[in-house]
């Protein structure tokens, strides 16, 4: 009895109300990490318009092929619901630091001791007359949908099909991953008369890395006849064609836009180093900028790290202590395919290609996925 009586206790004493709104790579760390004491001790609902997590790393060796759609899916909403954390199917659309609340997209509100906000970014949407062809990587639900039409429509037919070309707008990883996965599947679908153009408004290819990796990632992708265009903003699609700066007309089938992530809207402004924009609201991942890092990449591994760190900061937070301080590390691992069995490892100055590379990437993704 007295035991039972002091479990009580301790829950009428450090009951707590703590929001996990998206379910995002971070807040997957989060839902691994909690113990079954820490949540059967506080309330913790879990709020995302969609009961499963893609895995944004395996997105290329879909686009090639690889893979299915059932291989980069997390149910991110059974595990919450397995661990004992409240699933609720619906999407973050307002924050008040103020009073403690969030609004919904249903018009629900909900109260918050701590909340925490890992909804992914959004991409800048550009003008199109040709809305059908052109593709957002972002929202992955919607890129699925698109997918799987373009590949009905292009990469079942072989070698009877007209030219097959594709665009690909952007000049990070994501971009240049999408664009060599595209050349691939073309390549294993004995479409050998296709095209694919990789356009960046940068002056080089993956600005965060390093200038030397930069023309080693250019010169991987120019080695399996990607046709790179730099220092060319994008500012409208016409009906099935750009116009480039120098006025070439490029005509294409599918458009594809990996440009990089901006932060929610919903985040007012930048978070702190303790991954704080207010008092008990934390923001991770690619929804929000932290101001002491302003160039920090979004990147899934910077999500990660953050989530790993994010379990500290509520563990703090549970227990009334001040959060602590988030420092990026100095190098990011990226491993960036580069063609049919070979990869880019790049860590700081560091980068080489190879077969060996890609085996890694392949056991860090599929030791990822098998962690859920």
């Amino acid at each position: 009895m007295g035991r039972r009586l002091y479990k009580l206790y301790r829950k009428v004493r450090f009951l707590k109300n703590i929001i996990l709104a998206g379910s995002g790579h971070a807040h997957l760390e989060v839902l691994k990490a909690l113990t079954k004491e820490e949540i059967e001790s506080n309330r913790f609902l879990l709020i995302s318009p969609d009961r499963r997590t893609f895995y944004s790393g395996l997105i290329p060796r879909l686009i090639a092929g690889q893979i299915t759609a059932n291989q980069l899916t997390i149910d991110s909403a059974d595990l919450a619901e397995s661990k004992g954390i409240t699933f609720l199917n619906d999407s973050l659309s307002s924050i008040d630091a103020s009073t403690k609340t969030i609004s919904m997209a249903s018009g629900r509100i909900e109260k918050f001791d701590v909340l925490s906000v890992n909804i992914g970014g959004s991409q800048r949407r550009i003008p199109s007359e040709s809305p059908m062809e052109t593709i957002y990587l972002r929202p992955f639900g919607n890129f699925l949908d698109q997918w799987r039409q373009v590949e009905h429509q292009f990469m079942n037919m072989g070698m009877n099909m007209t030219q097959p070309k594709f665009v690909v707008v952007g000049g990070g990883a994501a971009a240049v991953e999408v664009a060599t996965a595209l050349q691939l599947r073309l390549m294993s679908a004995n479409i050998w008369n296709g095209e694919i153009h990789l356009i960046s408004e940068s002056e080089r290819l993956c600005m965060s890395f390093a200038e030397k990796v930069s023309k080693q990632i250019a010169t991987a992708a120019d080695r399996i006849k990607i046709k790179i265009h730099l220092n060319e903003p994008v500012r409208e699609i016409s009906v099935k064609h750009l116009v480039l700066k120098n006025g070439q007309s490029l005509t294409f089938d599918a458009i594809f836009i990996a440009t990089p992530n901006v932060p929610s809207s919903i985040i007012a402004h930048a978070v702190d180093s303790f991954l704080q924009f207010a008092p008990g609201v934390f923001a991770s991942g690619d929804c929000a900028t932290m101001a002491e890092y302003p160039n920090l990449p979004k990147s899934g591994v910077i999500a990660v790290h953050q989530g790993q760190h994010l379990v500290s900061s509520l563990r703090a937070a549970l227990n009334n202590l001040p959060p602590p301080r988030f420092i990026p590390k100095r190098r990011q691992l990226n491993i960036l395919i580069s063609g049919k069995n070979s990869a880019r490892l790049n860590w700081g100055t560091l980068s080489f290609d190879g077969y060996i590379p890609l085996l890694l990437k392949n056991w860090i993704d599929k030791h990822y996925i098998k962690s859920f």
